[in-house]
């Protein structure tokens, strides 16, 4: 009687514990469901840029969102985000040093193509390749400065950048904008230096985003 009562005792013990870590596990689910909901209005879109594109709601129907993040150092690849979508970045296996280019069709807002160049000859037959009216959105990693040639660097002064004759060994760069559009592009730098970079020779990344047009 004493062993019987003392498996039973057992076992309603073991049922219990049971039933608690079950009970304990539907409730995180749900939690991990529910938390982008939780999220206060005011801070949606300013997530953590490594985990998922941030919204962009200052956009109208005849414009496309996009937005991009520089690598930090040679250690985390970059991102490249259109209309939500991510469009360049680890977990799609896209990314490499040098210039990360997303290019995207004006009109369908679909992808032409989605890559990453490190050699100044691959970089300058893509850049003569690109048509008007195409979205050009690019994000550095490592060292861009290795392939800028002066070619290259006059190609992008072309595509109305400010800053492409700056940009330096280990710098952080990045750049959106639409070829043949009248509009001024959008573009950030970080220059290195070892007094102010965060990662000592490597500075932290940048973030980018905005609204193109889908005509010229």
């Amino acid at each position: 009687m004493t062993v019987h009562m003392s498996l039973h005792v057992s076992f309603s013990g073991l049922y219990l514990i049971t039933g608690i870590c079950l009970v304990l596990f539907i409730a995180c689910c749900m939690i991990y469901v529910q938390k982008p909901d939780l999220q206060p209005a005011h801070l949606q879109g300013n997530v953590n840029p490594i985990l998922k594109c941030p919204s962009h709601k200052g956009c109208t129907f005849d414009q496309f969102a996009f937005y991009i993040r520089s690598g930090v150092a040679n250690v985390v690849p970059p991102k490249i985000c259109f209309q939500g979508k991510v469009i360049i970045s680890a977990a799609n296996m896209n990314t490499g040093p040098g210039l990360n280019i997303a290019l995207l069709d004006n009109k369908t807002g679909n992808v032409v193509s989605s890559e990453f160049h490190f050699q100044g000859s691959d970089l300058l037959d893509f850049l003569r390749g690109i048509m008007p009216g195409h979205i050009i959105l690019i994000a550095s990693y490592d060292n861009p400065a290795s392939m800028l040639t002066g070619e290259i660097r006059e190609i992008f002064m072309g595509l109305g950048s400010s800053i492409i004759q700056r940009v330096g060994t280990r710098d952080s760069w990045v750049f959106a904008v639409q070829k043949g559009s009248k509009e001024r592009p959008f573009e950030k730098y970080i220059p290195n230096d070892e007094k102010t970079n965060t990662y000592k020779e490597w500075t932290y990344y940048i973030e980018l985003s905005g609204c193109l047009s889908k005509r010229i």
